[in-house]
């Protein structure tokens, strides 16, 4: 087995989707704050590139959440986490690029209004409320989950959304306003967040949420 260290803050959906997928495959890692703060010298000296996730095996430090899961899907294939033909897998890899580029943008264009005075800025607001909906609602037309998005097993395209929705809904809750979840996202989300390893990483990002939450409450 590996030695792996992740490196990682709780409130970070891309952490959430690497620890999710270490756990699904069973492997043994420690999972540890970076040192002194991401972007640091001391995480640099590390992990270079100062971003979160990080991740050091068997003395090797690489960054980027996917290239993180491609290397983690190579070297324990056991369960598969990606479907075996090559149409399928270009498709699940484009999934897990729309919800980084489209849905978790999205979730995180509601970070600002947080640390600020929302109450002040009503049409920001509207705006972010407006635009992880948007993209929620553009996902339910590219996906057609039966009940995972490849059919019977989940693959990477499936767990990256949960903690990213679940972190959206608090954080719009916060600003007095509502997740549109569509029915069929709804129903997908649910069986996908039902996973032990999704299950873990949802109720490890929620505690973090409602801390940094109280951190900005007026």
């Amino acid at each position: 087995m590996p030695d792996i260290t992740l490196y990682g803050i709780a409130v970070s959906a891309f952490v959430a989707k690497v620890r999710i997928v270490l756990d699904m495959k069973g492997l043994d890692y420690a999972e540890l704050p970076p040192p002194a703060g991401y972007g640091s010298p001391e995480y640099r000296a590390t992990v270079p590139s100062g971003s979160v996730p990080g991740m050091v095996i068997d003395g090797a430090a690489i960054h980027d959440s996917n290239a993180i899961i491609e290397l983690l899907e190579e070297i324990a294939p056991s369960p598969p986490l990606l479907p075996p033909d090559p149409i399928a897998r270009a498709k699940t890899r484009a999934l897990l690029g729309f919800h980084d580029t489209r849905v978790e943008a999205a979730a995180r264009a509601l970070f600002p209004l947080i640390k600020g005075d929302w109450r002040a800025e009503p049409d920001a607001v509207k705006s972010g409320t407006k635009g992880i909906n948007a993209a929620l609602l553009r996902l339910e037309e590219i996906i057609a989950p039966a009940p995972f998005i490849n059919g019977r097993a989940p693959s990477v395209a499936d767990i990256a959304y949960p903690v990213t929705i679940q972190m959206a809904r608090m954080m719009l809750k916060e600003m007095e306003q509502t997740l549109q979840i569509p029915d069929g996202i709804a129903a997908w989300h649910g069986t996908v967040s039902a996973l032990p390893a999704v299950a873990r990483s949802l109720e490890i990002a929620h505690d973090a949420m409602e801390g940094w939450l109280v951190g900005f409450r007026r």
